[in-house]
């Protein structure tokens, strides 16, 4: 997996993400960091009661139409939720949420997938070992082990890269207390958010949706170097697949429900946008009179891919064991 100059440039990038992650973080509540006096500066709790008086207001209104009323439905549930009606010290979950599901992240772990595993069998073909491979009596397991790699080395990635940032962000912010209290403590507009998560519940939420989604990465970048014969033709199939999903929503004459739902899975959206998908509410489209909530049917949607992924690299995996 390590080769070479793309071993040791995978393991530079990562280093890199990792201490960069040191000098990012949110704009805190009630700190200004240019130290100046501004006027519409707000303190901490003044930051918290106007997130709560959003709430309520939302929760008081007439709801006369499907996304007011379940936007009423959920706020109403994040109020009923809530312990503590002043401010608690969230600081470490708030800093620490901002760095776990940052772009940067997700971009730099996209360069890494491409390094790894767009090379992963077209260089044995180039070096001419796949011949060996395939005439083996291990070459069921060879092959298989490197789809199990396309799963289980982005998920050690992430999960070192989490493990990093919680150790940083504790020593920069202290102990991570607090952490059984509502989500909406840690986002700077919470209406939106789909239930009344805790900040575990919700993070937990994100970081399966996370690894869901470099997972089906990793994949796919397995299955385009299998069907391919060269690193360039492998690394293209794989961003035609990455770019594929935004292209799909410029097609204006597909149902509006369609490309509500490539709106939010397509990959550079996720990759990019991802605070602005995972655990919030997108509103409901109706099917054969079935309301369906998006956010769950696009979830839903992700999973059929990681599905179709596993078993496309199983049927390419057979054309080579049978020839």
């Amino acid at each position: 997996m390590f080769k070479s100059k793309n071993g040791l440039f995978t393991l530079i990038l990562f280093f890199i993400l990792s201490i960069s992650m040191v000098f990012i973080k949110p704009q805190l509540e009630g700190v200004n960091d240019s130290k100046e006096n501004s006027e519409g500066f707000i303190s901490v709790e003044e930051q918290f009661n106007k997130n709560l008086e959003l709430l309520k207001e939302v929760s008081e209104s007439d709801g006369k139409v499907d996304f007011s009323n379940d936007l009423k439905e959920i706020s109403n549930k994040k109020l009923s939720a809530i312990k503590f009606n002043e401010y608690k010290d969230i600081r470490f979950w708030k800093v620490f949420h901002h760095r776990a599901f940052h772009p940067f992240m997700t971009f730099i772990m996209l360069v890494i997938t491409v390094i790894i595993f767009s090379n992963i069998y077209t260089d044995e073909i180039i070096s001419t070992v796949d011949n060996l491979i395939l005439t083996s009596r291990n070459k069921y397991k060879v092959l298989h082990s490197k789809l199990a790699l396309s799963i289980v080395v982005p998920a050690i990635l992430y999960t070192g890269y989490l493990i990093i940032q919680f150790i940083i962000t504790y020593l920069q912010y202290g102990k991570p207390i607090n952490g059984d209290l509502q989500a909406l403590r840690i986002l700077d507009n919470p209406l939106l958010m789909k239930e009344a998560y805790t900040i575990y519940e919700f993070i937990f939420l994100k970081i399966g949706i996370m690894l869901l989604i470099l997972t089906t990465l990793g994949i796919f970048g397995v299955f385009f170097s299998f069907l391919t014969t060269n690193s360039i033709q492998s690394t293209s199939g794989f961003f035609i697949f990455i770019f594929l999903g935004k292209v799909m929503t410029l097609i204006k004459w597909l149902p509006s429900e369609v490309l509500m739902i490539f709106s939010k899975v397509n990959y550079i959206d996720l990759i990019f946008n991802f605070n602005e998908f995972a655990g919030m509410y997108s509103g409901r489209f109706r099917i054969f009179n079935l309301s369906l909530d998006i956010t769950n049917v696009c979830l839903s949607f992700m999973i059929v891919i990681f599905v179709i992924g596993l078993f496309s690299c199983r049927s390419i995996f057979r054309k080579y064991l049978t020839r």
